[in-house]
């Protein structure tokens, strides 16, 4: 598996400004097997940003129709 590095965000601005600011990140929380997937070397994110310990408790459609 390839080195990373990992930050747990304090709020979903932060998460937001995590991911943007560094290339090939991606977003952990519970449930995901995208650890799984780096030890298979399918995925190899370069940064890990844990939401896990975040308010999401619901999925929103947008007026696009979209969700959030």
């Amino acid at each position: 598996m390839q080195s990373f590095t990992y930050e747990r965000a304090a709020n979903a601005v932060q998460a937001a400004a995590a991911v943007a600011a560094r290339p090939g990140a991606k977003f952990i929380s519970g449930g995901t097997n995208l650890l799984d997937l780096m030890k298979l070397e399918i995925e190899r994110p370069a940064h890990l940003v844990d939401i896990s310990r975040l308010p999401f408790d619901r999925i929103e459609e947008t007026a696009e129709g979209g969700l959030r």
